[in-house]
């Protein structure tokens, strides 16, 4: 169920009517609980209870209208048209290919009207408006993925609005095109208000309210040297290491977390440039879309890295990622900025992988720690080569004996 809110109020005689109007529209076939509804006065809360409907059937050509009394054609009615705007829009006019063109259809309404109208029919409407401005070169991203219209209030010369957003999302052009997108148009119930005998009545009809078309100019990137694919957009880095200060041979991690408003496909990875370091392996972390006003995606990589010597390690003299800036119109580079520092004699290539295992981590690390240094291992060798020695004497001695 898609539900909207109508409030109104009538004045007859020397007491005031206040009403409140709660339109749901069915989305799919089966029971439907509506919730229970209280007005809250000053002396008393009034509570209609909870109850459930039926929906037969999704079929319907026409919006099904109230019904009609027959006495309703003796009374003379007169449609109160009510003071909405629709308004189809675009955040731009020009972009380039695989930028985010953010879509949104609106309804705006005075936020102290007092002519009633209701949503009829949201869901339908919504989709029709979703293949006029679909195109088979750009890529899609809905925002509005619930039932539930988003609303906002702005003032606009000084006057007070109430904006309820029903069509919410981002597309991504593949391609140097003009997106033309025709005029659009969203219909409401009005009401048609009359009097008799029996006090104030209304006839629901469908109003129609309208929106010109625009056009969305797409523009290639300035040509590359290299034949591959650069994202274009705004791009943040942040970067850290597992491990500032490691033993020689040891490997670690380095973690890049970038932060775009690109189209999600185009992304990538940052390019491996280092001949000082070896990269044993690449980890895609995870990648999300980050909720906001604004179009923003992280992604973040991982990075296993050994050292192939002692000394300081600059991560931007191992890695970069080059894209086009679409503020500046030129090509840019990020590079990482965590900082290496690697000490010591190289310790054996079967101490020098990590792993995700804590315990093997865990138990290399110790034997790194214990390593005999040079001279140790000469006098090791000493000593057991004299061992042998006396060995070989004493057998000597005794087979002279016999």
């Amino acid at each position: 169920m898609v539900k909207s809110h109508t409030y109104f109020n009538e004045k007859e005689g020397s007491e005031k009517t206040y009403s409140i109007v709660q339109w749901y529209e069915p989305i799919k076939v089966g029971p439907k609980s509506i919730p229970a509804i209280s007005v809250q006065t000053k002396n008393k809360t009034f509570t209609n209870p909870p109850f459930t409907v039926t929906i037969l059937s999704t079929d319907s050509d026409t919006p099904i209208e109230p019904p009609v009394e027959a006495w309703l054609g003796k009374t003379k009615l007169q449609l109160e048209v009510p003071e909405i705007e629709w308004h189809l829009e675009s955040n731009v006019t020009t972009s380039y290919i695989l930028q985010p063109i953010h879509i949104t259809g609106y309804i705006l309404t005075p936020f102290e009207k007092n002519i009633p109208f209701t949503f009829i029919e949201s869901h339908l409407q919504k989709e029709v408006l979703k293949k006029k401005i679909k195109n088979n070169n750009c890529l899609v991203q809905e925002r509005s993925v619930s039932g539930e219209f988003k609303m906002d209030t702005l003032r606009i010369d000084g006057r007070k609005y109430l904006k309820m957003i029903v069509l919410d999302q981002f597309i991504f052009p593949q391609k140097p095109i003009d997106i033309d997108i025709p005029a659009t148009e969203w219909y409401v119930y009005a009401y048609k208000k009359g009097t008799n005998d029996e006090g104030i009545v209304r006839l629901a009809e469908k109003y129609t309210i309208k929106d010109n078309g625009m056009s969305i100019q797409v523009k290639e990137l300035p040509s590359f040297p290299a034949k591959k694919i650069i994202p274009a957009g705004s791009f943040y880095i942040k970067d850290y290491l597992t491990e500032k200060r490691i033993r020689n041979g040891q490997a670690t991690f380095l973690t890049i977390v970038l932060e775009t408003n690109a189209d999600p496909s185009s992304i990538g990875t940052f390019e491996f440039i280092s001949s000082d370091i070896e990269l044993m392996s690449e980890e895609f972390v995870s990648q999300k879309i980050i909720e906001g006003e604004q179009w923003r995606v992280r992604k973040e990589l991982k990075f296993q890295i050994n050292p192939l010597r002692s000394g300081q390690y600059l991560m931007r003299d191992a890695f970069m990622y080059i894209y086009f800036n679409t503020g500046t119109k030129k090509y840019d580079t990020l590079y990482p900025k965590s900082i290496l520092n690697v000490y010591g004699e190289r310790v054996h290539e079967s101490n020098a992988m990590l792993t995700n295992d804590e315990f093997y981590n865990r138990y290399t690390h110790q034997t790194n720690n214990k390593l005999y240094i040079a001279k140790e291992n000469d006098l090791f060798n000493h000593l057991a080569n004299l061992i042998i020695l006396v060995m070989l004497v004493v057998t000597a001695i005794l087979v002279i004996k016999k």
